[in-house]
């Protein structure tokens, strides 16, 4: 208990950097020609305090190459080569989807702090099981097939 208490917070950092890494992915499909798009400082507040400090380089290094950036210098990742908007776009979407994620983890530990865990997976399962029956084929159950293949029957010359 006294862990999931602590990652807490590590979960709120993650989801702080997932988000300032999507609108990043967003500004650069939506508006590609601002100048403060083309290049970016790893020495600003946002970067260091809410990327850097939770994500390891490595991780980082990859993703804004993957949507574009190369290291240009020790302090500053720019667009210097043709971006991919698909690969963009994608990028964008595995990023909410991991914040996504890390809400769904956090909101799961805060109800599990209140002894409300229980009851939020039952409405978590019950939301995906209603989904899945509108998802299915919506073909016609018991009495309804045999009152079509009457029809059916009937119709035939």
């Amino acid at each position: 208990r006294c862990r999931r208490a602590r990652d807490a917070p590590a979960l709120r950092a993650l989801v702080k950097a997932l988000e300032l890494l999507e609108l990043l992915c967003l500004n650069l499909l939506l508006c590609p020609w601002r100048r403060e798009i083309r290049s970016m400082k790893t020495f600003t507040g946002n970067f260091v305090y809410y990327i850097q400090s939770v994500l390891p380089d490595d991780i980082v290094k990859s993703v804004l190459e993957k949507i574009g950036y190369v290291p240009t210098t020790a302090t500053e990742f720019s667009l210097v080569k043709k971006r991919n908007n698909e690969e963009t776009k994608q990028t964008a979407f595995e990023i909410f989807l991991a914040r996504i994620e890390c809400e769904t983890i956090l909101e799961m530990t805060v109800e599990e702090e209140r002894g409300n865990l229980e009851k939020t997976l039952q409405e978590t399962t019950q939301t995906h099981w209603h989904h899945g029956e509108e998802d299915k084929d919506q073909t016609p159950q018991g009495g309804e097939a045999e009152t079509l293949e009457n029809q059916d029957s009937s119709e035939a010359p």
